[in-house]
């Protein structure tokens, strides 16, 4: 959250509805999740007050006889708000000035209404308050939250912050086994991912895939970068999905991405730390990045094996056997690989497609 910018205001009150906010996110940090949540909505209330306060000034403003001869239009009343000393409604038509650009508005005064009644929404808040009870297990309450949050993205301080959100949707419908509101939610996600939404005829999907099966993973990771972070997790996640629910070449597309981008970001970590990098091989990319601990928590919360685990998985269901087995064969000698490691193992012994599960 941009805290300084939000900071520039000249007309918020000594604790402004913002403050309010980051003293809730302390108090959730540290556990005391009733404070945390009577902050959270402290701060979503202070907001709507404020902006409320600064939409009825304007109102009454506008309801003057010789405003209301302007016909609505804003550079005309503007000049009148400060010939005539209209201290309420200047203070309005600055703080909205602060927050929405003034071409925006179209020289309408109907139009700052419009903006006052949006503005009183506060995403922040409702994403904070979904997360507390999230916490406290009450899922159709966060839910409703993180909805909410979405349906006014357009006031986020970072409008990126949307994404994020939506992962909370798409986990909490995950956990109530909704699973087809849960792809829905990932798909949309996507559309974040240009690369992926925009290769409409597959030709870039297609090229990537056939030299991921005919010449297998180092090749293909030599060949092909590609970063976009706010993309890998729902890639991951919905290939997750897909192999489970029997859709193999689904799958295969969506852990093909969710690998390269990840193993992009580790190439890229590689090349900084020593300029002259070349990838070659997946083992010797490990040598380079395993001695970082931030490296090795990157691979951790990206479920870096599993996602390997499963793209070989999706390979050898869809005939790709041998491209499967070189990049079991990489997993099954990673000591950090965990239960992933153990069942790479039992793969190349005997390969096997796991057993679709039914999901409602």
């Amino acid at each position: 959250d941009n805290i300084a910018a939000q900071a520039k205001s000249p007309f918020e009150k000594e604790k402004p509805y913002w403050w309010t906010l980051e003293q809730g996110k302390k108090f959730f940090r540290d556990g005391d999740y009733g404070r945390a949540l009577l902050a959270f909505e402290d701060a979503r209330n202070d907001r709507r007050a404020m902006y409320t306060r600064m939409e009825q000034n304007w109102i009454a403003l506008l309801s003057i006889s010789e405003v209301r001869r302007m016909h609505g239009a804003l550079d005309r009343i503007e000049t009148y708000i400060y010939e005539r000393g209209q201290f309420d409604a200047a203070e309005a038509i600055e703080e909205l000035y602060y927050r929405v650009k003034k071409e925006s508005l179209n020289n309408s005064a109907d139009r700052v209404l419009t903006v006052f009644k949006n503005l009183k929404r506060y995403p922040e808040a409702e994403y904070w308050i979904g997360k507390t009870y999230r916490l406290e297990g009450e899922l159709g309450i966060a839910l409703n939250q993180f909805k909410s949050a979405i349906e006014y993205g357009f006031n986020l301080e970072n409008p990126e912050f949307v994404t994020e959100i939506k992962y909370e949707i798409a986990d909490i419908e995950r956990e109530n086994q909704n699973y087809n509101a849960m792809e829905r939610t990932l798909q949309d996600i996507l559309l974040v991912d240009n690369l992926w939404r925009e290769d409409d005829t597959s030709f870039i999907k297609t090229a990537m895939a056939r030299t991921l099966d005919n010449e297998g993973i180092d090749r293909f990771l030599t060949m092909y970068r590609y970063k976009n972070a706010a993309a890998e997790k729902a890639h991951r996640l919905l290939g997750y999905y897909y192999y489970q629910s029997g859709r193999h070449n689904r799958a295969l597309e969506h852990l093909m991405f969710a690998a390269l981008i990840t193993n992009t970001t580790l190439i890229d970590e590689a090349i900084l730390k020593r300029f002259d990098y070349r990838f070659l091989t997946l083992n010797d990319l490990m040598t380079e990045i395993t001695r970082r601990p931030d490296l090795r928590k990157f691979i951790d919360e990206t479920d870096y094996y599993k996602t390997l685990y499963y793209l070989a998985a999706s390979l050898y269901a869809t005939g790709k056997s041998t491209s499967a087995r070189g990049i079991w064969n990489f997993v099954s000698k990673e000591p950090n690989a965990g239960e992933w490691q153990g069942r790479s193992i039992r793969q190349l012994a005997a390969p096997f497609v796991e057993k679709s599960v039914e999901m409602p």
